[in-house]
């Protein structure tokens, strides 16, 4: 889905939470977004259907906090955690 429908899914209240997980371990990140249905939808390339890709996930929390999300959950395998969407800054 692109990000001009998940900003009005999320502003219909629609998503609990959004996730962002690594693609490989070179690639970068992807974000999700989990419905309170427990469903995921993956942002898409918006000329595409292909997955979006970001290279860091200072990029990936800055689309996550322009759709309207505060929080962000990280995940890297088994280990998760909640970020503040605007306080993740790329070292």
């Amino acid at each position: 889905m692109q990000e001009k429908e998940i900003t009005l899914l999320f502003k219909a209240g629609v998503f609990d939470s959004c996730k962002a997980s690594p693609i490989s371990m070179s690639r970068g990140w992807t974000l999700k977004f989990v419905t309170k249905d427990n469903e995921e939808i993956t942002l898409n390339l918006q000329r595409s259907k292909q997955e979006r890709e970001f290279k860091s996930l200072d990029g990936a929390a800055s689309v996550a906090k322009r759709i309207g999300f505060e929080w962000l959950d990280v995940q890297l395998g088994e280990l998760t955690w909640r970020e503040k969407a605007g306080a993740i800054k790329s070292k």
